[in-house]
């Protein structure tokens, strides 16, 4: 004779859930984007910047200039993931379905978080310029904000501040890239941030209980702009060989992102494999800086 207890079941629930995850890309609505791309290569042209010549005697003769122009190339990633499941998966499973519109949103997460990634590796990393689309361009020194950047000279390393948001703005401001005129004629200054970036702007002692509210706000998601900028919070901003963390900022208009084919799933049979249901998404898409003063990049010690 048994016992209650060597009677006891396991149940499982009939529903899947998602584990924690970036379900759609941050960035795309915050950059240039250009989509139905073709080719191996897409080009983007620019006008240069032109200036006047003082005339210096009378009918003197006219000194004819090429107009100055310039060249970036943006180069299609290609991004596929196909999921399968057996014929006799939904028979196995029991209660519980296949979770095949789990696996349609995991893809479209992932894809989200992708393009993310591909748009900061560009604006950080090496570009490609030239009348071919050749020439390498890397991101310049100038543009960037040091780890240790401080007002008065103090050579400590230090997470995001407010000091570097206002070299940020000056290098901007200095070169141009922004302006009072340019919010009104619909261009935008973004930064992408990670938390704990956010995080330090809080804990610094020089934010007055002005800022200090505002920056409060931001962390608590009630506000979104802060000192001018739009704040994205991304947890994909990348390093460098030390291990500091880049918060990145750039003007809107001069952030490019091309899609060359939208993102797509379809589902099929396999018949090549005994009637496996198949899932594939795919898309392609690049990005590109157009401009380097519009970009600054602004190194950050998260341990502080």
């Amino acid at each position: 004779m048994g016992t209650i207890e060597e009677n006891y079941q396991v149940k499982y629930t009939n529903k899947w859930g998602s584990l924690l995850q970036q379900h759609t890309s941050r960035l795309e609505q915050y950059v240039t984007v250009e989509r139905g791309l073709s080719g191996k290569i897409a080009f983007f042209d620019q006008f240069g910047v032109l200036d006047f010549d003082e005339k210096s005697e009378r009918v003197q003769a006219t000194s004819l200039k090429e107009a100055p122009t310039y060249r970036r190339s943006m180069r299609p990633r290609i991004f596929t993931k196909a999921i399968g499941f057996d014929e006799y998966d939904h028979k196995k499973l029991g209660d519980l379905d296949a979770p095949v519109s789990k696996a349609i949103e995991g893809l479209q997460s992932a894809a989200g978080r992708t393009m993310d990634k591909v748009i900061l590796e560009a604006f950080n990393g090496i570009n490609y310029v030239g009348e071919d689309g050749l020439t390498t361009l890397s991101f310049p020194v100038a543009q960037t904000i040091a780890v240790n950047y401080s007002e008065t000279g103090a050579a400590d390393n230090t997470n995001l501040t407010v000091e570097k948001l206002r070299a940020t703005l000056r290098l901007f401001e200095e070169n141009e890239a922004w302006s009072q005129d340019s919010h009104r004629m619909g261009d935008e200054l973004v930064m992408a941030v990670t938390s704990a970036q956010i995080m330090s702007l809080l804990r610094s002692t020089e934010v007055s209980s002005y800022d200090f509210n505002n920056v409060k706000a931001l962390a608590e998601g009630k506000i979104d702009t802060f000192m001018g900028f739009k704040f994205i919070r991304t947890q994909l901003l990348p390093t460098n060989m030390a291990k500091h963390r880049y918060a990145m900022a750039w003007v809107k208009s001069k952030a490019q992102f091309g899609i060359w084919d939208d993102f797509k799933v379809r589902i099929s049979i396999r018949d090549d494999m005994e009637e496996t249901l198949q899932i594939r998404a795919k898309f392609a898409c690049g990005a590109t800086r157009l401009q380097e003063e519009g970009f600054v990049r602004i190194l950050c010690d998260e341990s502080k």
